[in-house]
C-alpha cells in the first residue's frame, strides 16, 4: 500500500527574532504527510508559535530575521513569497481580531474564495456548507466586532474550511471555545483528516486531541525534548506523554481532563455584590440579554462563570465592574448602592484583549500605576516586587509590556489586578493561553485572593482551571433568565 504524500518535510530548522540573543528554534525536524495531525506543545515560550509562521511562511515575509535548516510544505521550497503559499495553507492565530479583513461572518467567509475569483455559485456554496458545520448560519450577518470571543475563534474556522486549504495550522484553537464547542473542533478535525487535509496544532490544552493525533512535538527553549509518532495498533499519544517522566518538568498541562462536579444553591453565606432586577441589552436594536433578574455572589469564593459561547459572561462582567450601564436594576457593593465610579475602584476586571489594559512604559510601572491611591511608596514597590516574582516576570520588569508574549501579557494583568486589591475580583479567560505551570501559579493565587476575604468571579472554559480552584458555578444560558451560585462542599 502506498503511503500518502509528504506535505510537510522540516530538517534542522532554526531561527533568531533579530531582537533576540538566544534563538527561537534550534534543530527541528519531522516529517508530516497528507491527512495527519501534529501537536506542538510546550511551556509558554518555548518556539510553538515560531514554528507555526516559519510553515505559513510569515517568517521571513513578516517577521524578519533568517530561518536555517531545509524546510518544504506542500511541496513549495521555503522561504517562499506568502501569494504561494496561502493558496495552499490556512491559518487560524490564537487572537481572531488579527485575522479579520471584513465585517460580517459572511463577508468574512468568503473573501478568501472571491480572493481567488471563485464562482458566485462556488463561493455561496462554500460558504453555507462552513457556516453549517460550525453552527454560524444564524450569525451569518452578524457583524464580526459584536461576536463573543469564542463565536470570533469559529468564524475563523469557517474561513479556512471554506478555502479548502491542504494544510491548517492552528495557534491555541480552543483557547475561547468552550467544552462543547472544543469537542465539536475535535470531531471536525477528524473529518478534515479524512478529506486529506493536513493539520499542525498549537495547543497547551491537551486532553481534546484524544485519538485525532498522528505525531507529537514537544519543545523546551526552542529545541526539541519529545518527537514521537503513532504506530498502527499502538496507545494513544497523549497516553504515551501521560507516562513521560518529565511531563512535570516541562510544565505541560493535563491529558485527562473531565467536567468538574459543582453543585449549585442559591445561597453562599454572606453576599459581597448582589445584582437586583438587572436588564440589559446593546442598543434598542438587539435582543435583552439579562431581563429582570436577581443574584448576589458569595465574599471569600472563587465562582465560576460557564455557558456557551456568546450567552453574555462577558457582558455581566461589565456590568458588574462599571464598563456598562443597566438599563434597569442596581448593583449593591457590601449593601450600598454606588455609582459607576465607585464601582470601578472597587472592582477589577481582567479582560481577553490584554493589550488595551497596558498603558506604561515598563512591566514594573505596569504594577505600581495599579496600586491604589495612598499606599506608600516602599509598600508599592514591595508588592509590585512580590508579583513579579510570583508570576515570573521579575527578569522582564524593564521590559516594555507590549514587547511581552501572550502568556505574560496574561500573567501581568493578572499580577495587576491583584496589585489593586479590590473587593471584586473579575477575570475573563485568564489562562486561555498559559502552559499547565503557569494556569496553577494562576489558580493559586486566586485561591490565596478568596481566602483573604476577596470575591472571585471567574468567567473561563478552562475545565482543568475550574477544577483546581472553583467553589461555586454560575450558568448562563442564552435567553439568561437565572444566575444560580453553589458552594463546594468542603469550602461551605
Amino acid at each position: 500500500m502506498n503511503k500518502p504524500p509528504v506535505v510537510i518535510e522540516a530538517e534542522h530548522l532554526a531561527y533568531r527574532y533579530p531582537f533576540c540573543r538566544e534563538p527561537a528554534l534550534s534543530d527541528v525536524s519531522f516529517r508530516l504527510r497528507r491527512g495527519e495531525a501534529m501537536l506542538v506543545t510546550g511551556a509558554s515560550g518555548c518556539g510553538k508559535s515560531t514554528l507555526l509562521r516559519l510553515l505559513n511562511g510569515l517568517i521571513p515575509n513578516h517577521f524578519k530575521g533568517t530561518p536555517e535548516g531545509r524546510l518544504t510544505v506542500c511541496g513549495i521550497d521555503c522561504p517562499a513569497p506568502l501569494e504561494r503559499l496561502s493558496r495552499c495553507i490556512g491559518t487560524v492565530l490564537q487572537d481572531p481580531d488579527e485575522q479579520f479583513m471584513a465585517t460580517t461572518v459572511e463577508e468574512e467567509v468568503a473573501l478568501t474564495l472571491e480572493w481567488q475569483c471563485r464562482p458566485r455559485a462556488e463561493i455561496l456554496e462554500r460558504v453555507g456548507e462552513a457556516l453549517r458545520v460550525l453552527d454560524l448560519t444564524d450569525l451569518a450577518a452578524r457583524s464580526v466586532f459584536g461576536l463573543s470571543s469564542g463565536e470570533k475563534q469559529k468564524a475563523v474556522l469557517a474561513s479556512v474550511i471554506a478555502a479548502r486549504a491542504d494544510l491548517v495550522v492552528m495557534d491555541e484553537p480552543t483557547a475561547n471555545l468552550s467544552p462543547e464547542a472544543t469537542e465539536e473542533l475535535a470531531a471536525l478535525c477528524l473529518r478534515l483528516k479524512s478529506l486529506g487535509v493536513t493539520l499542525v496544532i498549537v495547543d497547551h490544552r491537551l486532553y481534546w486531541l484524544r485519538g485525532v493525533l498522528d505525531r507529537l512535538l514537544v519543545l523546551a527553549h526552542g529545541r526539541p525534548v519529545l518527537s514521537t509518532k503513532r504506530t498502527p495498533g499502538g496507545r494513544d499519544l497523549l497516553d504515551s506523554l501521560a507516562a513521560h517522566p518529565d511531563v512535570a518538568r516541562w510544565g505541560l498541562r493535563s491529558t485527562d481532563v473531565g467536567r468538574p462536579e459543582l453543585p449549585e444553591a442559591a445561597d453562599f453565606g454572606l453576599p459581597a455584590v448582589e445584582v437586583r432586577g438587572l436588564s440589559f441589552r446593546y442598543g434598542r436594536r438587539h435582543r435583552w440579554i439579562f431581563r429582570d433578574f436577581s443574584a448576589s455572589l458569595p465574599r471569600g469564593a472563587v465562582t465560576a462563570v460557564v455557558g456557551a459561547n456568546g450567552a453574555g459572561k462577558t457582558t455581566l462582567a461589565r456590568l458588574l465592574c462599571g464598563l456598562s450601564r443597566p438599563a434597569e436594576g442596581e448593583l449593591l457593593y457590601g449593601g450600598l448602592r454606588l455609582s459607576r465610579r465607585l464601582i470601578r475602584e472597587q472592582a477589577a476586571f481582567v479582560m481577553q484583549q490584554m493589550d488595551i489594559q497596558l498603558y506604561m512604559r515598563t512591566v514594573r510601572d505596569e504594577l505600581l500605576y495599579s496600586a491604589p491611591r495612598g499606599v506608600p511608596r516602599e509598600e508599592r514597590g514591595a508588592q509590585a516586587d512580590r508579583l513579579l516574582a510570583t508570576f515570573g516576570l521579575t527578569h522582564l520588569a524593564d521590559r516594555h509590556p507590549h514587547s511581552l508574549s501572550g502568556g505574560e501579557k496574561q500573567r501581568l494583568v493578572v499580577a495587576c489586578a491583584l496589585m489593586k486589591r479590590p473587593t471584586l475580583l473579575i477575570l475573563d479567560e485568564p489562562t486561555s493561553g498559559l502552559d499547565g505551570r503557569n494556569m496553577r501559579i494562576i489558580a493559586d493565587e486566586l485561591a490565596a485572593f478568596a481566602r483573604g476575604g476577596g470575591t472571585v468571579l471567574l468567567i473561563t472554559h478552562d475545565l482543568e482551571l475550574l477544577a483546581r480552584v472553583a467553589q461555586c458555578r454560575l450558568t448562563v444560558a442564552a435567553p439568561l433568565s437565572t444566575l444560580t451560585f453553589t458552594p463546594n462542599k468542603e469550602t461551605a
